[in-house]
C-alpha cells in the first residue's frame, strides 16, 4: 500500500535517514503498514467474508452486553450481513481466482496447506448461504415471543444471543464450503460442528410450543443425536488414510482420490445434509417448534454445506462409482421413506423437517441419475432447496399472518419442479431413470418407486396449508415488513433461477449445467418422459391431498406408529440404549475383575502359573 507508505511519511528506500529507519516511531510505523496490508489481503481473499461476520458477531455480542437496544444490536447485525455480501460479490469480480492458502504443519504427520478458493461452486454456495442467513437475521425478532409478553432485558438478552450465535454459524458455514482441499474440509467441518453444539448447550435455540399443543410448560426433550454429525468428520479422517500421505492435499476441483476415500465422502456429505437416513442430528424435539429463524440456520444452512460436499464428492469419482443398480435402488428407498415420515407426521416440526429432508434426497438422487458430474449436477437441486424451501417456509408464515398464499405457493411449486423454477431442470435428470441405463431390468419398479415417493410428497407439502392464526391480523407493521423483504430476498433470485438458469450458470461459473433433454426454455420445454416423471406424481399427489380427510380417520393410531417407524427416532433411541448399558455392563466387569475380589488378577496368576508348570 504505497499510499499508506507515503502518509506515514516512512521511505525505506532513503539510506540517508539512518536514525530516523531505527528509531521506535519507524519500527511501529513499519509495524502498522504490515499489519495493515495483512488485513487489507486478508479481507481481499476467500477469508474476507467469514472474518466480517465474525467480526459482526463480536460487535453484536458486545452492543448487547453494554448498551442493550433491541434495535441497534439487530441493524448492527444487518449491516455486518451487508458488508459480507458485498464483499462476496467483489470476490466475483476479482480478475483472478482469490486463493488463500496456509501451510499446516501437524507434530507427527506431514506437512499439508490450508486452502481456501472464493470462486465457482464455492461462491455460488456461499450466496445461497447468505442470502438464507440474511432471512434469519431479519426475522430474528420473531424468536421472543409476542410483543409485551417478556420483560425488555430479557428480550434484549435473547435477540442478542440469537444474532450472535446466527452470525457464527453464517461465518463456520462460509469457511466450511470455501475449502479447497480435504483438510479444510475437515477441520472447517470440526469447527462448525463444535460451534453449532456449543449454541445449543450454552445457548439453546428459543422454541415455542407447537400448534397442535395447547398445554403450557411442557418438558423439553433435547434430541440426542445432535453430536452425530461429527461422525462425518471421523468419516473424513478415516477416508484420509486409503489416499495415503498426499491425501490431505488433494484438491477438490480435479483431486484424484481412490474408490473408498470417494465412498466415505458422499456418506459423510449426506450426514452433513441431513438426508435420509442419516437425519437424526436434525430432528427438533417432537413437543416444540423450531422459530422461524432458528430452522433457517439449524437445517438449511447445514443442508447446504452437504449438498456442497456431494457436489465435490459426487465428481471426484468416476461415474460408475454412483451407477450402481444397489446405489440407485437405496437413494430411492430413503426418499420414501423420508416422503412418507413427512405424509404421517403428526407434529408440525417433524412435518417440515420431513419435507426439507425430502428436499435433499431429491438432490442426491439428481447426483447419480444427471448427465453432468461434480457441481454441475446439483447447482439446480441445490437451489431448489435453499430457495424453493426458504420461500415455502416464509411464505407459510406469511400465509398464517394474513391468509397471502402466493409465497407458499411459490416455494412449493418450487420444490415440486414446475415449468420456470430451477426444479424443473431437477425433473429433467430424474427422467433419465425411465432410460433403463441405471437400473437394467429394473426400470419399471424403480421408476414406480419414485413416483410414489413423489406423490407421497407433493400431498406433504400441501398438508403444510393449515389452519390460519385465530389472530390473523393482529401482528405488528415491523412483522409485516420484515416478512416481505424475506420472501422478496428468497422469491427473486429463484424467479431470475427458473427463468434464466443460463445466466445464473455463468454468474456462478458453472459449465454444462444445462441438461441435454430440454429445449429452449430449458426451464420450460422438455421431452415427453419429462412430462410424465413431473405431471403423474403432481396429478396423483393433489388427488391424494384431496382424498386423505376421507380416509385420515378411519386410520386411527397408525399415522403416529408409521411416523415412529420411519422417522427412525427408535434408532436413536436403541443405540443409546445400547450404549449406556454397554457402559454399565463393562464397569460392572471391570468392578468384577479389579474390585475387592481382584479376580481378574486371580485369573491371571492362575493362568500364569498353569503355563509355567505344564
Amino acid at each position: 500500500m504505497p499510499w499508506v507508505a507515503s502518509w506515514l511519511n516512512f521511505d525505506k528506500g532513503d539510506r540517508g535517514q539512518t536514525q530516523i529507519e531505527t528509531s521506535p516511531l519507524v519500527v511501529v510505523q513499519s509495524l502498522f503498514v504490515t499489519i495493515f496490508n495483512a488485513l487489507f489481503d486478508l479481507l481481499l481473499s476467500p477469508l474476507g467474508p467469514p472474518l466480517l461476520l465474525a467480526l459482526g458477531a463480536f460487535v453484536v455480542w458486545l452492543l448487547g452486553k453494554y448498551i442493550g437496544n433491541v434495535e441497534l444490536t439487530g441493524s448492527a447485525a444487518f449491516i455486518f450481513w451487508l458488508a459480507a455480501v458485498g464483499q462476496l460479490i467483489g470476490l466475483r469480480i476479482q480478475p483472478v481466482v482469490p486463493i488463500y492458502s496456509r501451510p499446516w504443519q501437524p507434530f507427527i504427520l506431514p506437512g499439508s496447506n490450508l486452502l481456501w478458493i472464493g470462486d465457482g461452486w464455492n461462491w455460488y454456495v456461499s450466496v445461497l448461504i447468505l442470502l438464507l442467513g440474511g432471512v434469519a437475521i431479519l426475522l430474528s425478532s420473531l424468536a421472543t415471543g409476542d410483543e409485551g409478553s417478556e420483560p425488555p432485558a430479557q428480550t434484549n438478552h435473547q435477540v442478542t444471543a440469537l444474532l450472535t450465535s446466527n452470525l457464527g454459524v453464517l461465518a463456520t458455514a462460509l469457511l466450511f464450503v470455501g475449502s479447497g482441499n480435504l483438510l479444510t474440509v475437515t477441520l472447517t467441518w470440526v469447527v462448525m460442528d463444535l460451534l453449532i453444539l456449543a449454541r445449543n448447550a450454552l445457548a439453546p435455540p428459543f422454541l415455542e410450543l407447537s400448534d397442535s399443543d395447547d398445554g403450557v410448560g411442557r418438558p423439553i426433550f433435547a434430541n440426542q443425536a445432535q453430536g452425530f454429525s461429527l461422525f462425518g468428520a471421523l468419516l473424513l479422517l478415516i477416508g484420509l488414510l486409503p489416499a495415503g500421505a498426499g491425501g490431505p492435499d488433494q484438491p477438490l476441483l480435479g483431486g484424484i482420490l481412490p474408490p473408498e476415500t470417494v465412498y466415505l465422502l458422499l456418506v459423510a456429505a449426506s450426514i452433513r445434509a441431513g438426508s435420509y437416513p442419516f437425519h437424526l442430528w436434525l430432528l427438533p424435539a417432537n413437543s416444540l417448534r423450531l422459530r422461524l429463524p432458528n430452522r433457517f440456520l439449524d437445517h438449511l444452512v447445514p443442508g447446504l454445506c452437504g449438498l456442497w460436499l456431494l457436489g465435490w464428492a459426487s465428481g471426484l469419482g468416476d461415474k460408475e462409482l454412483l451407477l450402481q443398480p444397489e446405489f440407485v435402488g437405496f437413494v430411492l428407498l430413503a426418499l420414501l421413506g423420508g416422503a412418507l415420515a413427512a405424509y404421517t407426521a403428526t407434529e408440525k416440526p417433524g412435518h417440515t423437517t420431513f419435507v426439507l429432508i425430502t428436499s435433499v434426497g431429491i438432490a442426491g438422487l439428481t447426483s447419480i441419475l444427471s448427465g453432468a458430474r461434480g457441481p454441475a449436477a446439483l447447482i439446480w437441486p441445490t437451489t431448489t432447496f435453499a430457495l424453493g424451501g426458504g420461500l415455502w417456509l416464509v411464505g407459510e408464515r406469511v400465509w398464517r399472518e394474513w391468509g397471502w398464499q402466493i409465497p407458499v405457493s411459490v416455494g412449493a411449486l418450487a420444490l415440486v419442479g414446475v415449468p420456470f423454477t430451477p426444479g424443473f431442470l431437477t425433473q429433467s435428470a430424474i427422467a433419465r431413470l425411465l432410460t433403463g441405463e441405471f437400473s437394467g431390468d429394473l426400470v419399471m419398479p424403480f421408476f414406480a418407486v419414485y413416483i410414489l415417493a413423489q406423490t407421497i410428497y407433493v400431498s406433504a407439502m400441501l398438508r403444510s396449508w393449515g389452519a390460519q392464526n385465530r389472530d390473523a391480523f393482529a401482528f405488528s407493521p415491523s412483522l409485516a415488513w420484515r416478512l416481505l423483504i424475506s420472501s422478496v430476498i428468497l422469491a427473486l433470485p429463484l424467479v431470475v433461477a427458473g427463468i434464466f438458469p443460463q445466466f445464473i450458470a455463468a454468474v456462478a461459473g458453472i459449465a454444462d449445467t444445462i441438461p441435454p433433454n430440454v429445449g429452449d426454455p430449458p426451464s420450460a420445454v422438455a421431452g415427453v418422459s419429462v412430462w410424465l416423471t413431473l405431471g403423474l406424481p403432481l396429478v396423483l399427489g393433489m388427488a391424494l391431498a384431496v382424498i386423505r380427510p376421507y380416509f385420515w380417520p378411519y386410520l386411527g393410531l397408525w399415522p403416529d406408529r408409521i411416523t415412529r417407524l420411519a422417522g427412525l427416532e427408535w434408532l436413536a433411541q436403541f443405540t443409546g440404549w445400547v450404549g449406556t448399558h454397554s457402559a454399565s455392563a463393562w464397569e460392572i466387569a471391570i468392578g468384577v475383575l479389579e474390585g475387592r475380589g481382584a479376580v481378574g488378577w486371580l485369573i491371571t496368576f492362575i493362568l500364569v502359573g498353569f503355563f509355567l508348570l505344564s
